[in-house]
């Protein structure tokens, strides 16, 4: 058999509770759904970080944050082989269209891409090279870094409340895909970010006049996650319901870019022998916690996101237990015959016992914001780690020596202690190196 196709289809900021085929009760996914009905659907997956540059990098390298070291602290990747390079130096063609800021070639994640294509104005991938060591040296530096988050705060609240929501996104990065998908060469790797899920709030006009209720349409909102969180404006109960309604609307504008993406699949033929995935980066706090977006959290409403797969040789139906996303690494390499990880891809349907991840604080005092709504900033907190780990049952959230427990899933819930809970948070699983793998055995390659 030869080699397949992948599509890794990365659905940006859409959170798990929001996609009707994992039981919301409103129609935002209605392409996902039909997509994860004839593949199959991972109905507990969970993103490694809460924002982009460390996610995509956990999906990218199969690591850990703390292993490949992309954070808020150190937001260029460097070090460690992606995807791209693997599957490149494999003999695949290798193409990216994605308009996320924050995952770019000067971010580092072009390496091994013959082309990354942002429609904006993009860089070459080795500027990454040239801005790492100076960038991420300047970022965790806290006499550098304070000046930084307090002009970026002042920035975001400045003019932020509005009524009327910006315009969606430009729709002319499916064109740049559908003419890859025409012109690559057997077998390709594309890439393809679907951005519209992600702050500000823009859905298609079609969508927010179906999702947000008519009462509703003047109460203004947050365009910004800081400008709430951490600045002078936030939102009222009325605002807050249209902000939760705008994101339905986002959903729903971003699942119906998904069905043209799979359209154009199926239309090219390219879809059936395809290695086909599609989940989400991270999710979207819509006031659980008083936190709004997806910074400083690691509850599920941020790192519990929607996973299917098209497995071309068949795999499981559907999955319960839950799975690290970061295993689409393993899944990819494994699948395309690059190297051999039957145990980690997500095809063989194990669930992880443990799933785990963490958000770097940009030296704020996260447990003060939490528990008192308090903005406290610290110098030594820079870097700390608001980290989880999960079960299928419970949730132990740790931050600078304390540690609440939840029961899982934790959407706005109150932890039911906050006690240490060291019998669970000591029980990590042993972690894995990219380059651990082995080649996978001639006779398995066409």
């Amino acid at each position: 058999m030869s080699r397949p196709n992948v599509i890794f289809v990365l659905l940006d900021t859409v959170r798990a509770d929001r996609v009707s085929s994992l039981g919301y009760d409103r129609e935002t996914t209605p392409n996902f759904d039909r997509f994860a009905e004839e593949t199959t659907l991972f109905t507990d997956a969970v993103a490694q970080a809460p924002w982009s540059v460390p996610s995509h990098a956990s999906l990218f390298t199969g690591l850990y944050p703390e292993e490949h070291g992309a954070t808020i602290t150190s937001p260029i990747l460097t070090g460690e082989q992606t995807l791209a390079e693997l599957l490149s130096a494999d003999g695949y063609e290798t193409y990216a269209v994605s308009p996320n800021d924050y995952v770019r070639p000067a971010t580092g994640f072009a390496r091994g891409f013959d082309s990354y294509e942002m429609g904006s104005v993009s860089e070459p991938a080795v500027t990454a090279d040239l801005l790492a060591r100076p960038v991420n040296w300047f970022l965790d530096a806290a006499w550098a870094r304070r000046p930084i988050e307090s002009v970026f705060n002042r920035i975001q609240d400045t003019a932020t409340v509005t009524t009327d929501p910006p315009p969606p996104a430009d729709r002319g990065l499916l064109d740049v895909a559908a003419n890859r998908v025409e012109t690559a060469t057997d077998p390709f790797f594309l890439f393809v970010n679907l951005f519209d899920a992600h702050l500000p709030r823009s859905p298609d006009p079609e969508y927010a006049e179906q999702f947000v209720d008519a009462d509703l349409t003047d109460e203004p909102i947050v365009e910004h996650e800081r400008t709430h969180t951490l600045g002078s404006h936030t939102m009222d109960d009325r605002a807050l319901r249209r902000f939760r309604q705008l994101y339905d609307a986002d959903v729903r504008t971003t699942d119906e870019q998904f069905g043209r993406l799979i359209d154009i699949l199926r239309e090219s033929g390219v879809f059936e022998d395809s290695l086909v995935i599609a989940v989400s980066d991270h999710g979207e706090q819509l006031g659980e916690y008083g936190l709004v977006g997806h910074q400083f959290s690691v509850f599920d409403g941020a790192v519990s996101v929607p996973l299917a797969i098209n497995f071309p040789e068949g795999g499981p139906d559907r999955v319960d237990e839950q799975v690290e996303i970061r295993r689409i690494f393993h899944t990819i390499l494994d699948e395309t015959d690059t190297t051999c990880h039957p145990e980690k891809s997500l095809a063989s349907g194990r669930g992880d016992r443990f799933a785990r991840g963490a958000y770097y604080s940009p030296m704020l005092d996260i447990e003060a914001l939490l528990r008192t709504g308090t903005v406290r900033y610290d110098r030594d907190l820079l870097g700390e780690r608001l980290s989880f780990v999960r079960t299928g049952e419970t949730k132990v959230i740790s931050f600078d020596g304390t540690e609440w427990l939840f029961e899982t899933p934790e959407h706005g819930q109150p932890p039911i202690t906050d006690a240490p809970v060291p019998e669970l948070s000591e029980q990590l699983p042993i972690t894995d190196a990219a380059g651990s793998s082995e080649v996978c055995p001639d006779s398995l390659v066409d």
